[in-house]
């Protein structure tokens, strides 16, 4: 007879003193997972239990439940909300409650029809991109994505919906024992070389590595390594080998096996995998919008992206700003500060209107200009090649209208250097990720909010002219030193923030002069 500790959950079995058993739906040598319902709410829901052999002392077991908590409190469309996590006194198991999800894994549907099209496959991808993004701006790196993990359910009008699972256990299991590392951390098949080799930091790009071989996976039926899997005498002896780096083009692979890969997807998939983990994709989001260029697909339209930030007007107080001129440098954060209020309202038709023609609150301070969420993170931030194109539209736009109303500004932290030495390239983009949810209220209407190049924020005004940037400006440098900022225990780190600002001149044929001026500004060490 089994222990109580490891016994399987029995139907009708009482769980936690508040979760009612109704069946078993998955079992594993690390625990199951069941579906209860909640006798509180009556609710039907998931229930995951860890077997108590899997996580050897109690603190594991805390830090467990702790992660299930940052992950809960990550709220996107793409990632299963956690509502209750903790260890069970009675049988020791720690567990996760979580929304019941109907529908399939992204394997069994591979499975089942084998390769996916193009557009199918770039449709999931993008989605859980979305949810990669989100969980690396807060320093949660999954570390086992693949097909499995990939859940495809429903939304209410029928559209998919992508779920990434298990964040969770595959963040407590990186902290875990060298001697257990490679078996808790990473499924084979998808794992990254620094995986592999056991590296103590595995960041952000591990994911991405991951999510390239996912891509293949879905696109031709079956893994890119898995013919070596099946060669291959041992478990060690594979691991070496995807060590080493590609044997082949991913479309040679994929030919022999019957299926069409253009040859831009070889180098694609070469970036998205490369054995460095800084030659791979800086963001997830980026990865899959070049993906569906390298497949010819269009990027997907259902179901929609998030809230641009662009129906968000400027804000037009005169407080806060340390530069009259060339509005450069936000003095730095107190660690005191209070975040403002989370609230977004639409001004009503009419509202006093700020310099420029920012629309302001009867007391001068700026208004949001539409609700939204404002814990939606990174996914609503274009990269850096979608800011070009917007530049492009919006430069050409102005010269026809014979405007000269556009304006560019840069973002840029001190200090980042530092950090990522300290820190890996994961305590950077929670900075940046802080400061973007920030900005991102702020953003003016029309306008967009994006990466540029590596460390930077970049946001376009379009109907804003030089002296309503400069406005602009200086107020965002006051919000951003009332927010409080996410601060990492071991990380401490006072914001001082850098605004570099170009507006458009009538030479300007195109976006890269105001990039150029920007940047030059931004880098400029004079006062």
């Amino acid at each position: 007879m089994d222990p109580p500790s490891l016994a399987p959950l029995k139907p009708d079995a009482l769980f936690h003193g508040r979760y009612r058993v109704v069946r078993c739906i998955k079992a594993g040598g690390m625990g199951a997972v069941y579906e209860v319902v909640d006798e509180v709410t009556d609710r039907r829901r998931a229930l995951k239990v860890m077997l108590p052999g899997s996580i050897q002392d109690a603190g594991m077991r805390a830090r467990f439940a702790q992660e299930a908590r940052i992950t809960g409190g990550i709220e996107s469309d793409h990632i299963v909300p956690v509502s209750d996590a903790g260890v069970d006194a009675d049988s020791g198991m720690p567990f996760l409650i979580m929304d019941l999800l109907q529908g399939e894994e992204l394997a069994g549907l591979s499975a089942r029809r084998g390769p996916l099209p193009a557009a199918e496959v770039v449709l999931y991808l993008s989605q859980v991109a979305l949810a990669l993004d989100k969980t690396h701006a807060a320093a949660i790196v999954h570390r086992d994505l693949k097909p499995e993990n990939l859940f495809l359910t429903r939304r209410d009008d029928g559209a998919p919906c992508v779920k990434v699972l298990d964040f969770g256990l595959a963040k407590v299991a990186a902290d875990s024992s060298m001697a257990q590392r490679t078996a808790l951390v990473g499924t084979p098949l998808y794992m990254a070389p620094e995986q592999i080799r056991g590296d103590g930091a595995i960041g952000p790009k591990a994911d991405i590595h991951a999510l390239g071989h996912v891509a293949f996976t879905l696109l031709v039926g079956s893994a890119y390594w898995m013919s070596e899997a099946r060669v291959s005498p041992s478990i060690f002896a594979l691991l070496q080998r995807m060590a080493s780096g590609l044997p082949e083009p991913p479309s040679a692979r994929a030919a022999r096996r019957g299926v069409r890969l253009p040859p831009a997807f070889d180098a694609w998939f070469q970036q998205a995998t490369a054995l460095d983990p800084k030659d791979r994709f800086e963001r997830a989001t980026t990865a899959v919008s070049l993906l569906a260029e390298a497949l010819a697909t269009a990027a997907p339209s259902a179901p929609p992206p998030a809230p641009s930030p662009s129906s968000i007007p400027p804000p037009s107080s005169r407080r806060g700003a340390e530069r009259e001129e060339r509005p450069r440098r936000a003095a730095a954060l107190p660690e005191g500060a209070t975040r403002p209020a989370e609230g977004a309202t639409r001004p009503a038709e009419g509202a006093p209107r700020g310099a420029e023609g920012a629309p302001r609150g009867a007391e001068g301070r700026p208004k949001p200009g539409s609700a939204r969420k404002r814990d939606e993170a990174l996914d609503a931030i274009a990269h850096e090649e979608r800011l070009r194109a917007f530049l492009k539209k919006e430069v050409q736009r102005a010269r026809v209208q014979g405007t000269r109303r556009l304006s560019l500004l840069l973002l840029g932290v001190e200090g980042l250097q530092s950090i990522e030495e300290q820190h890996g390239r994961a305590g950077v983009e929670r900075i940046l990720g802080d400061l973007a949810r920030v900005v991102r209220i702020y953003v003016p209407e029309g306008g967009l909010l994006a990466r540029y190049r590596r460390d930077f924020l970049a946001i376009v005004c379009p109907e804003v002219g030089q002296t309503g940037a400069r406005a602009f400006a200086k107020v965002l440098g006051q919000k951003v030193r009332e927010h409080r900022f996410r601060r990492i225990p071991s990380m401490p780190f006072r914001m001082v923030l850098r605004i570099g600002a170009a507006y458009l001149e009538k030479d300007d044929a195109n976006g890269h002069d105001l990039l150029e001026r920007a940047t030059r500004e931004l880098l400029d060490p004079r006062e």
